[in-house]
């Protein structure tokens, strides 16, 4: 208790600063020698030229093992400022340079402890990080992930993958079969994909694609294999899960979110038009905001 008392007692005079403490009480101590000498001498007679000589060694070698003190303080007290640093930076969402650990006293087990806590907080970082851009149950992108994958000013096609009737699959076979198919429909598209294309599951049964530096006659090849690789390998009961597309090609000259808009438009009216098709949107007058008619995919 009288050492927290003592703490309190310095922190009204340096409340910001522990090395401010610590040189404070190294000060005192270091001239309590000089006071209590000055302190006799004074005590006595008029000082003599011997007491003034003896007074000026005593200061010197005062201010000198002062001097030697606060230095070797100021680096005894590296491993509490590296410490203090290390905190500062998980603080801000950085991840902190290692500390030394081969010291075994409390400062050791103090850049120890830190570490461990460094470690700790950049899995858990890593991990919430993940579970943000990540769809925890066909492990694609999300659609925060897919945002932060793709260009905001995109230079290829956006193509919208629906599964048809998929509440019918959950009412009649459960959720559990739903799960299921979702899982499988996501694994299915992504192979029928191209390298470098993104997939990104958007909620529920609704899926999107982000295809790169890609014509309309190739994105519309890459949206037909999709739709007929789903066909062909994901069942239910034997019977097979198809889907719908939407598809909208864009020259870079507009938002991503512009694109979205007019490949879930295309993709409604692939669903209108009797589900298991692929339409394509039309995007040469989108930028004047008039609307923008589907129609099936060129072949």
């Amino acid at each position: 208790m009288c050492g927290v008392t003592i703490y309190d007692l310095l922190n009204r005079l340096f409340p910001t600063s522990f090395i401010a403490k610590v040189f404070f009480v190294s000060f005192v101590g270091t001239h309590v020698p000089l006071i209590a000498v000055v302190g006799y001498f004074l005590a006595r007679e008029v000082p003599s030229d011997h007491m003034i000589a003896t007074l000026t060694l005593v200061l010197i070698a005062t201010l000198v093992g002062t001097a030697f003190s606060f230095a070797a303080m100021w680096m005894l007290l590296t491993p509490v400022r590296m410490t203090r640093n290390s905190l500062s930076l998980m603080e801000e969402g950085k991840a902190p340079p290692r500390l030394p650990e081969r010291y075994r006293d409390d400062l050791g087990f103090l850049m120890s402890r830190t570490n461990s806590m460094a470690r700790a907080l950049g899995r858990r970082l890593a991990a919430a990080e993940t579970a943000a851009l990540y769809d925890q149950l066909t492990g694609i992108l999300n659609r925060r992930g897919l945002m932060e994958s793709a260009p905001h000013m995109p230079d290829g096609a956006v193509l919208f993958i629906d599964i048809d009737h998929f509440k019918r699959i959950n009412d009649a076979h459960g959720h559990s079969v739903g799960d299921s198919v979702l899982k499988q429909v996501a694994d299915t598209a992504a192979s029928a994909l191209r390298h470098g294309d993104i997939l990104a599951r958007f909620g529920g049964e609704e899926f999107v694609a982000w295809l790169p530096a890609i014509s309309a006659g190739e994105a519309s090849t890459v949206a037909e294999r999709v739709r007929q690789s789903i066909e062909a390998e994901v069942l239910v009961d034997g019977a097979p899960v198809t889907v719908s597309l939407g598809l909208a090609v864009c020259d870079g000259d507009r938002t991503l979110d512009a694109v979205f808009e007019v490949a879930d438009k295309a993709l409604y009216d692939a669903k209108s038009a009797g589900r298991n098709r692929v339409c394509f949107a039309d995007m040469l007058i989108v930028a004047q905001g008039a609307a923008v008619t589907a129609h099936p995919a060129p072949t």
